[in-house]
């Protein structure tokens, strides 16, 4: 018996037999030829680009029939690919600049685009750089007629094992005897795992090697909430999982009757519980969970379905299915959260060595103004069809927040001489993600209507560590004194000023905390649908002036190791 640790995707429990993903590299040939043969080339291009076309749309139409729209735009985002300058313009540019023939062309065009990605470091960017790959193969293989490698469906319940699978190997795979994934590459957010977890489905990634390593029919367990895969698991591993498999669905079933029950303390004390979610489709679950809202849409993650910039009026197209989908409950829209490194394509911006420390955020948007601008009036506009509030991301400052607010301004003004439909009445908050707005969240709340704390950045740059970094993860310590001190002074700050107080951050979703959250004072924990039921109840089982002793005690030790043992043997 052997144990791994990966990065936990999707959370859950599977037991059963690997069924491995193979797939064969395919190799771009590569020869010069003669400036007379440049319109040939080209020609040669363009049939196997509508060829990959061809390939693509049924299973476009599959994927759709099998797990919905939401997760079709995911994979039809690849015909728009072969229809964007970046990737067909810059091929034809190619083989009449270097004379190499079209698929040689082709893979240095995509191989730009993934040299650029890779310099990203927001994970769910990076990871787009499957979808290049994916569409790289297939039209290689169409400038022979060939097509990718079938994906074998598994014929029993079985963990799907692979170094990676791109979006269209999940269409193929489908719903049918999937227990769980196990995948080398990726991170949370990659397709596998908003797969997974559509499904219901454990996922562990980032195992590096490990899972493609394994045998078809040997025995694992996957543990999707410590991101472990345990090979060839023994008996009381194996009992281990069971067990936890079956209690998983015995709470869940027990936890139901909290749908519809408020997250309220025996003593009186009311805390909304909300969703964070990326896709339209995650809705529906978190409203099955109980979810009161969508306390964080991360809107740069419906920017990047299209490879574009949508227009004003397509954003309103994609706001409004989400605020539909939510039938009178409120939404949270965080404008864009990227770096100028990630839509470089469109606004030629330069290769930054730090982007943690960069060019992302509210600091992006407001040197992008028109883009800003038609993101901004897009939600104002659907907030006339129901209760929508907005924030900005990567706040600093004070003269961020007011350069925004300037902006809003404007839009508003424009919206009304244009005679459209808006709420001029929207709330408007921050992110707290960022030390600098922490030590200055008395100065910020004065200027907004809601704060909502960022807990993933917020410990990251407080402990200054990469959360990304494998060799440095163990710092990622939400209980540290540094970290509780910066959330008490923040919750303080907005209810010194009366404003609330959200928090939407990764320590919402830990169960284990929810009694700190609680006891800080939050009026809103914005979580993982899943997590819901679990929050809920810890909350309705504690009283608040309890969970305030707990918090008060957590204060007043100095260490990070002190507060962990301490919330343990609460």
């Amino acid at each position: 018996m052997q144990t791994f640790s990966g990065i936990p995707a999707s959370p859950g429990y599977a037991l059963g037999k690997v069924h491995r993903i193979r797939k064969k590299a395919v190799v771009p040939p590569r020869r010069s030829i003669t400036v007379e043969a440049v319109a040939a080339e080209r020609e040669r291009f363009d049939r196997a680009v509508a060829r990959a076309k061809r390939q693509l749309t049924p299973l476009v139409a599959k994927l759709e029939d099998e797990l919905g729209p939401e997760e079709a735009e995911i994979l039809s985002s690849q015909l728009l690919m072969l229809e964007d300058e970046m990737v067909v313009g810059r091929t034809r540019d190619l083989i009449a600049s270097k004379l190499v023939n079209a698929e040689a062309a082709f893979s240095r065009a995509i191989g730009d685009i993934v040299l650029r990605f890779h310099e990203i470091q927001e994970e769910t960017f990076r990871e787009r750089i499957d979808d290049l790959r994916d569409l790289e193969e297939r039209v290689l293989l169409a400038f022979i007629d060939g097509q990718p490698d079938v994906i074998a469906r598994p014929r029993e319940p079985s963990i799907i094992c692979a170094r990676n699978l791109a979006p269209s190997e999940t269409a193929v795979l489908g719903r049918d005897h999937v227990l769980g994934f196990l995948i080398d590459e990726g991170g949370s957010t990659s397709h596998v795992a908003i797969l997974a977890r559509s499904l219901g489905v454990p996922a562990v990634v980032g195992l590096r090697g490990i899972a493609s390593g394994l045998t078809d029919g040997e025995q694992v367990a996957v543990d999707g909430v410590l991101g472990q895969v345990i090979i060839a698991p023994d008996q009381i591993a194996a009992e281990r999982i069971s067990r936890l498999t079956q209690k998983e669905i015995r709470v869940s079933r027990k936890l139901d009757y909290l749908k519809d029950l408020p997250a309220e303390t025996p003593d009186g004390r009311r805390v909304a519980l909300l969703a964070n979610i990326e896709l339209p489709v995650e809705v529906d679950e978190a409203l099955l969970r109980g979810a009161e809202g969508v306390g964080l849409l991360r809107t740069e993650y419906l920017f990047f379905q299209h490879h574009d910039i949508p227009s004003e009026d397509t954003q309103v197209d994609m706001y409004r299915e989400v605020v539909d989908r939510l039938r009178g409950k409120p939404v949270v829209f965080r404008t864009l959260d990227v770096g100028g490194d990630k839509v470089s394509g469109y606004l030629g911006a330069r290769r930054e060595y730090n982007p943690f420390l960069g060019w992302r955020g509210i600091r992006f948007s407001l040197t992008n103004r028109s883009l800003f601008k038609s993101q901004i009036r897009a939600i104002y506009r659907v907030g006339a069809t129901g209760p929508v509030r907005m924030m900005f991301p990567m706040i600093t400052g004070l003269e961020e927040l007011l350069a925004a607010q300037d902006i809003c301004l404007e839009c508003r003004f424009e919206l009304e001489r244009d005679g459209m439909e808006f709420d001029a009445a929207m709330p408007i908050g921050i992110m707290i993600e960022t030390p600098a707005a922490a030590q200055v969240a008395d100065l910020l709340a004065g200027q907004c209507e809601f704060f909502s704390i960022g807990t993933n950045d917020l410990i990251q740059y407080t402990l200054a560590m990469d959360r990304g970094n494998s060799r440095v993860s163990y710092l990622y310590r939400p209980l540290h004194p540094a970290v509780l001190r910066g959330l008490k002074q923040i919750v303080d700050a907005g209810h010194g000023a009366k404003i609330p107080v959200a928090l939407c951050g990764e320590m919402g979703s830990e169960t284990r905390l929810a009694e700190v959250l609680l006891g800080l004072g939050l009026d809103e924990i914005s979580l993982h649908g899943a997590a819901l039921p679990k929050v809920k109840q810890v909350i309705r089982w504690t009283s608040y002036s309890e969970a305030r002793e707990l918090v008060a005690e957590l204060l007043a030790l100095p260490t990070a190791a002190e507060t962990d043992a301490h919330l343990a043997v609460y």
